[in-house]
């Protein structure tokens, strides 16, 4: 049997049993899908590296190519799921719980790790984590859990935590939800054993609450963890689903699919556990947690199309939960490469403007970091933006030009 036909066997039990709170109106509006107008900036991640054999996680950052891992989280109760804030100026993520021995709240922070927030205040039986921000970056989704894995419903609430209020509740126990890009669909993973978590299957609905179907559901398999592509056009997630031998070991891989569902595709193809897919925001790779088990995996970066590229951390423990934080870039016309060495320069130089090359722009660029990074040089103004690590830069000529250059400016381990 396919894929495709275990899934939409899957899908007429859960869309009959779906059940709405009577909140869920439309979610707030927001700009239409991601453009390909946004550097590819940190990862961020949660890690056991300030607790080795512990269990108390803290998120840390990293540059893309793995280089200048900073920790950002010092909480000794533990803090995880990190998401980005779709201008990269801020990150959400949760906390356990202060006081408890159990369960979770959401917290935020900005890039650098600084001004950390409490957001949410959840009673003593109920956990608020697993936030994901809305492309309007004024709010955030979350998911709401009970004393049991079979209770649960998924909460918005502003940026600062404010007007907390249930949007969906569902029969099968959500995880992991998030709006699309365009805004027009919520996604999310649903617990679907009747006892435990052994069973997951991934759906999505319309943001006004209707239109439920089941993406990606192989019964007995666990389905989970999907993420949408910038475009809104695909979304890759993790299963350790076996469809047509391509995993005899039955461990977990990461995997992609079209947004409504079709032409699913298993992308890792090995005996270790691949987990936690995360776009880049040029849509083009994919950072991932890759190990022999659960609790020793690093993060890994390959193409979207399933060819491994590298290893970006290597740890004996549990590097997990990889985001990619999207930094805007100016509309240009060319792509000109990196002008860097040894982690350390100027990464995805952009051009814009007639009359100026990508080798004259290089060059620019080049002066600029020689010069120790003035604020003008050779008759370009220069505007720096800090992102927690990384800076976004734009040489701008004067005179009512054109001419424009932009990059990521990388400081380096």
């Amino acid at each position: 049997m396919s894929v495709t036909t275990i899934v939409r066997a899957a899908r007429v039990p859960l869309v009959r049993g779906l059940l709405l709170c009577a909140a869920a109106a439309l979610l707030p509006a927001a700009p239409a899908a991601a453009s390909a107008d946004a550097f590819n900036g940190a990862i961020a991640f949660a890690s056991l590296r300030s607790d080795p054999g512990g269990e108390h996680f803290d998120i840390f950052s990293m540059n893309p190519d793995g280089t200048g891992v900073r920790r950002l989280t010092t909480n000794p109760a533990g803090d995880r799921q990190p998401d980005w804030s779709p201008n990269g100026a801020a990150i959400a993520y949760t906390i356990d719980k202060p006081g408890a021995t159990k369960n979770f709240e959401v917290a935020r922070m900005t890039a650098s790790g600084t001004g950390h927030r409490r957001l949410t205040t959840t009673v003593a039986d109920q956990a608020s984590s697993q936030p994901s921000w809305l492309p309007d970056a004024n709010h955030i989704l979350f998911r709401r859990s009970g004393p049991t894995s079979r209770v649960g419903s998924i909460w918005l609430m502003g940026a600062l935590g404010e007007r907390p209020q249930l949007r969906f509740t569902t029969p099968a126990p959500p995880l992991y939800p998030s709006l699309s890009p365009d805004t027009g669909r919520v996604l999310y993973t649903a617990i679907l054993s009747p006892t435990g978590d052994t069973d997951r299957g991934i759906f999505s609905q319309n943001a006004d609450g209707g239109g439920l179907i089941a993406l990606f559901d192989v019964p007995g398999a666990y389905d989970s963890a999907p993420a949408w592509s910038p475009d809104a056009t695909r979304i890759a997630f993790e299963s350790d689903a076996d469809v047509g031998g391509a995993n005899p070991e039955r461990d977990m891989e990461v995997w992609v699919m079209g947004a409504d569902g079709s032409n699913p595709t298993q992308l890792t193809r090995n005996a270790l556990h691949d987990e936690g897919p995360s776009w880049s925001p040029d849509g083009r790779l994919l950072a991932y947690a890759s190990g022999p088990d659960d609790a020793h995996v690093d993060i890994r970066v390959m193409t979207a199309a399933g060819r491994d590229l590298r290893r970006l951390t290597s740890f004996p423990g549990a590097d997990e939960s990889p985001d990619w934080q999207a930094i805007p870039a100016p509309r240009t016309d060319a792509r000109c490469g990196n002008v860097a060495s040894s982690g350390r320069g100027a990464y995805d130089v952009r051009r814009a403007g007639r009359g100026l090359t990508c080798r004259q722009a290089r060059t620019l660029v080049r002066r600029w970091v020689q010069a120790g990074r003035p604020r003008r040089v050779r008759g370009y103004d220069v505007t720096v933006r800090d992102y927690g690590g990384m800076a976004a830069v734009q040489l701008r000529a004067g005179g009512g030009s054109r001419r424009l250059v932009a990059f990521l400016y990388q400081r380096g381990s």
